[in-house]
């Protein structure tokens, strides 16, 4: 059994957390955090769980875990993990601190980074691309929701070297922006359609390239920080009224021509064997992933025009959060990778 804590836990992705780790066979939960709810009980803040157990201070929350679950908004982490880390605790951090290099973090999120040394200490968590650079990693960057859906959709292209002139345009349901954020409420999000920092505003962008400019580089089975080739890409988001899910449309001019069979090839060998990846010919919905940590691909040839379009639908939550957190650790400890995670979603 692995003694777990989790930080943050009153957000959306705590939730997530709370919810997933208390049904994993290997996990015992140990303790966990609010800022917001400190020592008010676990109801308080999610009132669908029967619990009594009040959230803890960091120290008392940590004081006995060997793992620590970060659901904490960026900046925190990267002062916390220092210490963690020298007790001999491992992290998966759901935050943006260990995702990119240091340098680009600072000019995509504005913050100074307070512990770049750790950056080179951290392992990507996409575990379908950087799986076996997991392995026992004593910090994991989870990565982002957006990041998470287009990485995947664009990853069997930009391996294969079909990758030109890359368009994403993204749909996230309003648990994306986060339990405290503004700008949701219901009288502004219900029957409304948006898009939001577009032109290369989203801080997403710059993960986007970074994964894929290494995927570019030295294909599917890649350090985490060998060398990257860049290539800019355009990504505009988008705010759907709805509580969970992403859905990504690609547009890319390929390389080279490319045949709908040939296509349908690339990815079905690129993700053989991969639990959480269905590639179907069937266009994907964001019910259709509701509460699991698959990710549902598809892709279209226009024969038209000859560019390809790339769909790929996730739980933001599970998928884009705590579902791959729980994964990350799954591979880390060495446990089946399924383990504690729902194979199916949930409908209506």
């Amino acid at each position: 059994m692995v003694r777990v804590a989790i930080l943050g836990a009153s957000g959306y992705g705590g939730s997530e957390l709370l919810r997933l780790l208390g049904a994993h066979p290997e996990v015992e939960l140990v303790g966990f955090s609010s800022r917001a709810y400190a020592g008010r009980p676990l109801s308080a803040a999610w009132p669908h769980i029967d619990a009594d157990t009040p959230f803890s201070e960091v120290e008392e929350a940590v004081a006995e875990a060997e793992l620590v679950f970060m659901a904490l908004p960026n900046g925190v982490s990267m002062e916390l993990s220092p210490r963690l880390l020298e007790e001999g605790r491992r992290v998966i951090d759901l935050s943006g601190d260990f995702r990119l290099p240091p340098e680009l973090f600072e000019r995509w999120y504005g913050i100074e980074h307070r512990s770049p040394g750790l950056y080179q200490r951290a392992r990507y968590g996409l575990v379908e691309l950087f799986r076996e650079d997991l392995v026992g990693a004593e910090l994991v960057a989870n990565p982002g929701c957006y990041v998470t859906a287009a990485s995947l959709a664009l990853a069997p292209l930009v391996a294969a070297g079909l990758d030109g002139e890359i368009s994403i345009s993204a749909m996230s349901g309003v648990s994306g922006a986060g339990r405290d954020a503004g700008g949701t409420a219901f009288a502004e999000v219900n029957e409304n359609l948006k898009p939001y920092k577009p032109a290369g505003e989203h801080r997403h962008t710059a993960e986007i390239e970074y994964n894929l400019a290494r995927v570019r580089a030295q294909g599917r089975r890649l350090r985490t920080h060998g060398q990257a080739v860049e290539r800019e890409l355009l990504f505009t988001p988008h705010l759907v009224p709805m509580t969970r899910g992403i859905l990504v449309t690609s547009f890319v001019t390929p390389a080279k021509p490319v045949s709908q069979a040939e296509l349908a090839r690339i990815f079905a060998e690129f993700y053989s064997g991969e639990p959480f990846v269905r590639l179907t010919e069937e266009l994907p919905q964001t019910k259709g992933t509701y509460g699991s940590n698959t990710v549902w691909i598809s892709h279209r040839r226009d024969e038209r025009t000859g560019r390809l379009v790339i769909f790929a639908a996730i739980d933001n939550l599970v998928k884009g959060a705590s579902g791959q957190a729980v994964h990350n650790m799954n591979v880390v400890y060495g446990f089946p990778e399924t383990m504690g995670l729902q194979a199916h979603g949930i409908w209506p």
